[in-house]
C-alpha cells in the first residue's frame, strides 16, 4: 500500500521535532499543503504564515541567527522555492542555522513542461550544507528511512542551512485533510530521535610551539574580534585581552563589553596612515569571522605580522587579504582558556595599549563635538547607543548603517547588533529582523537605508505583532555610492548609481498599519524612539538626509579625528 503525503509529512515534521525544532515559516501553496498542514497541526510547533516566499526565507534565516537553532522554512515548486536562494546564499556564507523543505513535483513529471515545474535539484548550488532529494513516498520505505534523514538534516543543519526537497504525487491531500487538521492521535509516538549526533568535543591545542612562543614575546599584540557565531564567546576574547594586556578591536556584530583595553573607534583610527605606519602590530590574534570595517582590514593587511592567527570552530578559509600565517580550527572559548592558562598576566599596562586608548580617546572627543546635536547619519548611530542599552537588540542593513553602526556606536551598555553579513545583501532586511525578533528577547531596532526598505515592503506585514522601531535613512538612493571616487558626470551617476526614486514611507507604514513619524531634529528623533520603545508592536521613524553633504561630514569625521591623533600623540 501507498503511503500517504500526510502521512510522510507528519514523519518529517514528528522527527524534526523530536530533534528539537520547534519554529516553522510557511509560505503558502498547494504542493507544499501537506507539509504546511503538518507543521501547524503538530502540538509542539510554533508556526507563521507570511504570503512572500523570499522574506520568509530571511525570516528563517534571522530566527537561525538569533537564536543558533533552525527555523524550518516550507515552501511549494518552481519560482516559489527559487525565491529562497538570496537567504539560503547568506545563510550558508556565515553558517546561520536553516531547514528547507521545498515541495516538487515527482519524478514523471519533471522535464516534461508540467506546470509549475523546475528543476530544484541542488535549486541553491552549493550554498546548503547537505542536500536529499526525497522521493515520494511509497510503501515499505518511510519510517527508518525518513527518520535518519531528518536526524542528519538537524545534525546538519547546526552549521548552514540544508535543502530537502520533497516529492509529492496527486492527490495531495485527502478529503478529510481539506475540511479539517490531523488528529493529534495519528502522530507517531516514539520519544528518541532514530539517530542522535553528538558534537565532538576539541580542546583547543595549538600545535605549533612557534605560535605560542610568538605570543609570549609579543611587544605589540593585537586581538581582534570578527564576526562570532556564538555571542557568549565575547566574554572569554575579552578576558585573554586584559590578561595579555592587549588592545582589542571588536566588530560591530562582536558582542564585546567596553573595557580600558577595548578600542572602540579603530574604524575611524585607522584612517591615519601617519598613526598606523608607526603602530603594526607584531602579533594579532583575529577570533570568529570577517570583519565589516574594511579599513581595519587593511591596516592589518599593510602591517603583515610576524604572526597573524585566525581562531574560529569552522574550516572555512577566512582569510581575503592573504595575510594569515596559522588557521586554527578550534572553539573559541576553548582556545581563549588554554591561553589563560599557558601564559601569566598580570603585566603593567604597555606605553602600545596606552597609546591606542588615548587614541580611541581622541576620537571620541572629535566626533561627538561634530555629530552630538545636529542630526545626521552618523548622528542616529551614535544616538542608538545612548537609547539602547544591554536588553535591546539592533539589526544594521547592509551598505551605510552597518558600516556607521561600527564607526559611531559606544560600547557602554550596548545593545546586541546582528548583520546579513556573509554575502551583505540589502535584501531581506525587514523579513530577517522580523526572525530575529521571533528569536531574541527584548525590543528591537532595524537601521536601514531606503533602498533596503524598498527591497522589502512586502515584509512589513511579518512585523505587526513584533516591538521593533524602524529607522528607515531616506537620502533618496544609494548614498554609499556618494563616498566612493567615481568619475562619473552627475547625469549618468544618478541614473546608474544614485537611483533616486522621489519617494517618502509615510504610506507605506499607513498601508501595514504601523505608527509612523518624520525625524527632523536630533531631539525629535530620540524623542520618536523612546515613544516607540514603551508601545507595543512596530512603529517606523523616517529621517530624510541629503547624499553628498552626509558624504561630506563622513570626510570631516575622518579628516578631523586624523588631524586630532596626529597632533595629540605624533608631535
Amino acid at each position: 500500500m501507498i503511503q500517504s503525503n500526510a502521512h510522510r509529512a507528519r514523519l518529517i515534521v514528528a522527527e524534526l521535532v523530536r530533534c528539537g525544532v520547534r519554529e516553522f515559516i510557511i509560505a503558502p501553496g498547494f504542493r507544499s499543503a501537506p507539509l504546511a498542514l503538518a507543521a501547524i497541526s503538530h502540538p509542539d510547533t510554533h508556526c507563521t504564515v507570511h504570503f512572500d516566499e523570499r522574506g520568509s526565507a530571511f525570516f528563517a534565516l534571522g530566527y537561525g541567527r538569533a537564536t543558533r537553532q533552525p527555523c524550518v522554512w516550507i515552501t511549494t515548486s518552481g519560482t516559489a522555492a527559487a525565491n529562497g536562494l538570496p537567504a539560503i546564499v547568506e545563510a550558508g556564507m556565515d553558517n546561520v542555522p536553516m531547514i528547507c523543505l521545498t515541495a516538487d513535483r515527482p519524478p514523471e513529471l519533471r522535464d516534461t513542461g508540467a506546470n509549475q515545474t523546475i528543476d530544484q535539484v541542488h535549486l541553491f548550488g552549493r550554498y546548503p550544507k547537505w542536500f536529499v532529494d526525497l522521493p515520494a513516498p511509497v510503501s515499505e520505505q518511510d519510517g527508518a528511512y525518513i527518520g535518519t534523514t531528518i536526524d542528519q538534516a538537524v545534525h546538519r543543519a547546526c552549521t548552514g542551512p540544508v535543502h530537502l526537497n520533497c516529492m509529492f504525487r496527486e492527490p495531495l491531500l485527502e478529503k478529510e485533510q481539506e475540511e479539517k487538521s490531523i488528529p493529534e492521535t495519528s502522530w507517531p509516538t516514539e520519544e528518541r530521535q532514530q539517530t542522535q549526533y553528538m558534537a565532538a568535543v576539541r580542546d583547543a591545542v595549538v600545535s605549533r610551539r612557534r605560535v605560542l612562543q610568538n605570543i609570549r614575546e609579543a611587544q605589540r599584540g593585537l586581538i581582534v574580534a570578527g564576526r562570532l557565531q556564538i555571542p557568549e564567546d565575547a566574554k572569554p576574547i575579552h578576558a585573554l585581552a586584559e590578561h595579555l594586556g592587549w588592545p582589542l578591536m571588536a566588530d560591530i556584530s562582536a558582542p564585546v563589553p567596553a573595557g580600558e583595553n577595548v578600542v572602540t573607534f579603530f574604524d575611524l583610527i585607522v584612517r591615519s596612515e601617519v598613526f598606523t605606519r608607526q603602530h603594526f602590530p607584531d602579533v594579532v590574534l583575529h577570533f570568529g569571522g570577517p570583519l565589516v570595517s574594511k579599513k581595519l582590514q587593511q591596516f592589518l593587511s599593510r602591517a603583515r605580522p610576524e604572526t597573524y592567527a585566525l581562531i574560529a570552530p569552522s574550516s572555512d578559509r577566512i582569510d581575503p587579504y592573504h595575510v594569515l600565517t596559522d588557521r586554527i580550527q578550534s572553539e573559541i572559548a576553548g582556545f581563549c582558556n588554554y591561553l589563560l592558562g599557558e601564559i601569566p598576566g598580570g603585566k603593567p599596562r604597555a606605553a602600545w595599549v596606552d597609546v591606542w586608548m588615548r587614541a580611541n580617546i581622541l576620537a571620541r572627543r572629535t566626533l561627538v563635538s561634530l555629530i552630538d546635536h545636529e542630526l545626521s547619519e552618523p548622528s542616529v548611530a551614535w544616538m542608538l547607543s545612548r537609547l539602547s542599552d544591554s536588553t535591546n537588540w539592533i539589526f544594521g542593513a547592509s551598505s551605510m548603517p552597518i558600516r556607521d553602526l561600527q564607526a559611531f556606536l559606544e560600547r557602554d551598555a550596548a545593545p546586541r547588533v546582528f548583520a546579513n553579513r556573509g554575502a551583505s545583501g540589502i535584501d531581506g532586511t525587514l523579513a530577517t529582523a522580523a526572525g530575529i525578533a521571533q528569536g531574541q528577547s527584548g525590543s528591537g531596532t532595524v537601521l536601514l537605508g531606503d533602498l533596503a526598505m524598498l527591497h522589502d515592503l512586502n515584509s512589513l506585514a511579518l512585523l505587526k505583532d513584533c516591538d521593533i522601531t524602524i529607522v528607515v535613512i531616506n537620502n533618496n538612493g544609494g548614498g554609499i555610492f556618494n563616498m566612493l571616487p567615481i568619475a562619473l558626470e552627475q547625469e549618468q551617476f544618478e541614473m546608474v548609481l544614485g537611483t533616486p526614486h522621489g519617494m517618502d514611507f509615510r504610506f507605506a507604514a499607513e498601508q501595514f498599519q504601523i505608527p509612523y513619524t518624520l525625524a527632523d531634529s536630533c531631539a525629535r528623533f530620540q524623542e520618536a524612539w523612546l515613544a516607540a520603545a514603551d508601545s507595543a508592536g512596530p512603529s517606523l521613524i523616517e529621517i530624510k538626509t541629503d547624499r553628498k553633504e552626509n558624504a561630506d561630514l563622513h570626510e570631516t569625521i575622518y579628516r578631523l579625528v586624523n588631524e586630532a591623533i596626529e597632533a595629540k600623540l605624533l608631535a
